[in-house]
């Protein structure tokens, strides 16, 4: 993991960073929505109850559709509206329905890496309303440093991906990007990192088969960092649509419960709802969590 990070080490100067004028801050996490018109109406309700909040940002962890819906232009021109309503600064993550899915018949029959340029021309080149770094090669992964807090978000969606060239520069992308984020935490500015994907990458499979085998190169990445910075860390994900916080990351090898990593899932399609996290990165214990469950009324 740690190879690239004498290497890396070079990018502090150039990272951007958050002005800040304490520890603490709060944002909003969702996604797996929304996967109808009905869920699209309920989107602007929950952007909205955002908006009534003091949040630094709002962060969308990917699946902006169903799996079976359409992945033209014109649907993520209307998802671009969408996120228009929100009245913090959105961070937006893809998931596996907004392009690796998009292979279905159902969903237009496309070439998954074709969407993929197409995401990230429409929601991944334009500036930010606040500073952060993206991947040069995979603009969807993005990272910045706020509040004491090193915030990471990489491109991992649910769905298996193909075995091909691309998909092989897809996950050499990721790693490069978790080597390079563990070079810019600086114990001196960074006491908690946050790590947030897509995918659900099978914490209780890993080691013994199962969904984790196509995760499985991601979760050792994980292993590796949490084994070797004890500083506390939150991974968020999406994906199963189960909202939960919990420990789920074991070391395989050991069977180490690595107790200072929390992991936070979102809710998702039909249980529709949002997530407040509050940081206090000086805390022995940063991360607190509030849900929220949408209301149809």
């Amino acid at each position: 993991m740690f190879r690239r990070l004498k290497r890396s080490l070079l990018l502090l100067a150039a990272v951007t960073l958050v002005a800040q004028a304490d520890d603490r801050l709060s944002f909003a996490v969702w996604g797996d929505m929304p996967y109808s018109r009905v869920e699209r109406e309920l989107a602007v309700d929950l952007l909205a109850e955002q908006s009534r909040q003091p949040l630094a940002f709002s962060l969308h962890i990917g699946d902006l559709k169903s799996g079976n819906q359409p992945c033209d232009d014109a649907l993520y021109a209307d998802r671009q509206a969408l996120l228009a309503h929100s009245r913090h600064p959105l961070v937006l993550l893809p998931g596996d329905n907004d392009w690796l899915d998009c292979a279905r018949a159902s969903a237009g029959g496309h070439d998954p890496f074709e969407r993929l340029a197409a995401l990230r021309q429409r929601f991944f080149t334009a500036p930010t309303p606040f500073p952060l770094q993206r991947q040069a090669a995979a603009p969807e992964n993005t990272r910045w440093i706020g509040h004491g807090v090193l915030f990471v978000g990489v491109n991992l969606p649910g769905s298996p991906l193909p075995d091909n060239a691309a998909a092989q520069a897809l996950r050499r992308h990721v790693l490069d990007w978790l080597d390079e984020a563990a070079a810019l935490a600086d114990p001196q500015t960074v006491r908690a990192t946050v790590i947030a994907f897509h995918a659900h990458p099978g914490f209780a499979a890993h080691g013994r088969g199962g969904m984790s085998v196509r995760h499985a190169w991601f979760l050792d990445r994980l292993v590796a960092w949490a084994k070797h910075d004890r500083r506390p860390l939150l991974l968020i994900h999406g994906d199963t649509h189960t909202y939960r916080v919990d420990k789920p990351l074991v070391d395989p090898a050991t069977g180490e419960r690595f107790e200072h990593v929390t992991r936070l899932e979102s809710h998702g399609s039909p249980w529709l709802g949002w997530t407040r996290v509050d940081v206090d990165s000086a805390a022995p214990a940063p991360f607190r969590f509030q849900p929220y469950r949408l209301s149809r009324d």
